[in-house]
């Protein structure tokens, strides 16, 4: 190879070499800000992969910048909309211990929740995103009385606290049904103490008494049938208690 030939191709190699250095996603060379927007543009285009790429190059590249915080943000609020729920609660419980004092902070906290609600399954099967969910909208309506997601986090609090309600009445009602009655006794207990205002209370009051009936412990059934009658005498299942009650007295 002849000098000339050989400065040639030496000039083109840096040449590369200085564009992959300073490129960004899409080829482009940019900074925080032009990240940040390139992601944004690529959110809008449902390109959600080259997004959160480019969010989280910022993270990466330019860890001092004030861009770090939007990135952060947008990088969560992703994941979100790709519904990659444990990533996006990973990245919003992040922003919240970074800066617990930003303007934006309850958005982290909803979206953190959210990320908990959208993974909430079947009453009868594990609540722990229930519970996690629960515990972050309480969070967020004692923190910031004053934010933008006050009343939706007050509507899914509600929702959460059904869904755990409803969880304990069906495996009441599930070992009710198996003739397991102590066990179906102490969860339909717990569901009075702690849900007063549940819709089935009627329900769950009747089968404690009807577990008692089924354990022969005659006095504690004949107290929970007056009881049920008491407070709910329109019930459904009042003709049922009523005859119980004149059994027992035989």
């Amino acid at each position: 190879m002849n000098a000339r030939l050989f400065g040639t191709v030496s000039v083109i190699l840096c040449l590369l070499i200085v564009c992959a250095c300073s490129s960004t996603p899409d080829g482009k060379s940019g900074s925080a800000q032009e990240l940040i927007n390139e992601g944004i543009k690529a959110t809008k285009l449902h390109q959600n992969v080259r997004a959160k790429a480019a969010f989280q190059q910022v993270l990466e590249d330019f860890p001092d910048s004030k861009e770090r915080i939007q990135a952060l943000l947008l990088l969560a609020r992703t994941y979100y909309v790709d519904k990659e729920f444990e990533e996006a609660k990973f990245h919003f419980q992040k922003f919240i211990e970074l800066y617990p004092a930003h303007a934006q902070v309850d958005r982290a906290y909803y979206y953190k929740a959210m990320s908990d609600f959208k993974q909430i399954d079947l009453a009868l099967r594990d609540q722990t995103s229930t519970r996690e969910a629960l515990e972050g909208f309480n969070q967020l309506i004692n923190r910031f009385p004053k934010s933008q997601f006050l009343e939706s986090a007050k509507a899914k609090q509600i929702e959460c606290e059904f869904k755990l309600a409803q969880n304990v009445f069906e495996i009441g009602k599930f070992y009710y049904r198996t003739g397991s009655y102590q066990s179906a006794i102490i969860r339909l207990k717990n569901l009075v103490a702690e849900h007063p205002k549940h819709k089935h209370l009627d329900e769950a009051m009747f089968l404690i008494a009807e577990s008692y009936y089924h354990e022969q412990s005659f006095d504690e059934a004949s107290v929970s049938y007056k009881e049920l009658l008491k407070r709910y005498p329109r019930s459904r299942f009042s003709i049922q208690a009523k005859s119980r009650l004149r059994t027992l007295r035989r």
